[in-house]
């Protein structure tokens, strides 16, 4: 997959500001953070991507005092794959790039071709040259396999922007991720279809982990082709389409106040959620799992606060 820079000789990419600007992830950086993530974009336009490795990174970013303190928010914008970390949003700029570089050499050929056969002998230009069919093939093949791996980018990216704060987040795009993303792309080759896939296990609690023995789904078990139909069809009960005034044990939706039970996180008392007793999820802000209010481990947690306070 490692697409390396002969490959792309574009010298510059598409740089949007008001995107960059408005972007949550570069709004929580400080601005040797953003100068960080500036210098490995660069880096990894020209070298298809920059290495998972933290020692290399440091080096990259000319060593900063504090880097390991630094180099956590600015890699919330890249995703991993095969050992090298990619930004979504570059990739679909290299893809729109080469797809565009594609269609202007095979409109120069078309055109080239016509003119040629207009002075030449119509039997010697009855058989295209060999050599140019074959750069032709390899330059489809390539943009092809960017353009997939633009698309294991944004569907991952997907996941963990709609989901990743309470499910367990995709941190790797492996083989076999590539392979179950490609089959659902087979049959729905839409990144939209994704984002609407993943919001609809948003709403279905089961899935979210509200149930008896705590379990969460994963971005692989939402991707197997069976989740997908039933996910889609609405198979699951989901607090969208919960039966009025039944007692769906899977839902945080209740009628009856007096059987809602507030959760918060020990570590950020400004997490709260509401659910059964058997509510199981973790906070977003630390993957803690979150402890009922009623507890003596959540009077405890308090007590500590406001002495510390």
């Amino acid at each position: 997959m490692l697409l390396r820079k002969k490959e792309n000789k574009s010298p510059a990419f598409q740089f949007y500001a008001r995107d960059f600007l408005a972007d949550i992830n570069v709004q929580l950086m400080n601005m040797e953070q953003r100068g960080m993530y500036i210098t490995l974009l660069s880096y990894a336009w020209l070298e298809s991507g920059i290495p998972n490795d933290m020692r290399k990174l440091n080096l990259l970013c000319n060593n900063p005092a504090n880097f390991d303190e630094l180099i956590e928010d600015v890699l919330a914008c890249f995703e991993e794959s095969e050992g090298r970390l990619y930004n979504g949003r570059m990739e679909s700029i290299r893809t729109e790039q080469m797809e565009r570089k594609e269609k202007a050499s095979e409109a120069g050929k078309v055109g080239a071709k016509k003119r040629w056969q207009s002075h030449s002998d119509p039997i010697a230009t009855a058989l295209p040259p060999h050599s140019t069919a074959t750069a032709s093939s390899s330059a489809t093949a390539t943009a092809t396999a960017i353009k997939m791996n633009t698309v294991y980018l944004q569907i991952v990216g997907s996941y963990n922007k709609i989901l990743g704060a309470t499910l367990p987040q995709a941190k790797a795009i492996n083989t076999k991720r590539k392979a179950l993303i490609r089959s659902a792309w087979k049959d729905n080759p839409n990144t939209e279809f994704f984002v609407g896939l993943f919001s609809k296990v948003r709403n279905i609690p089961f899935l979210m982990g509200d149930n008896d023995k705590g379990w969460m789904a994963d971005f692989d078990f939402i991707l197997r082709p069976d989740k997908i139909t039933k996910i889609s069809e609405g198979s699951y009960k989901s607090n969208s389409n919960k039966k009025s005034g039944g007692n769906n044990k899977y839902d945080n939706t209740f009628k009856d106040e007096e059987k809602k039970i507030k959760f918060v996180c020990p570590n950020h008392l400004d997490i709260v959620k509401f659910g059964l007793k058997n509510l199981y999820t973790s906070c977003p802000k630390c993957k803690t799992r979150l402890i009922d209010e009623g507890s003596l481990l959540y009077t405890s947690v308090v007590e500590k606060a406001t002495l510390l306070s």
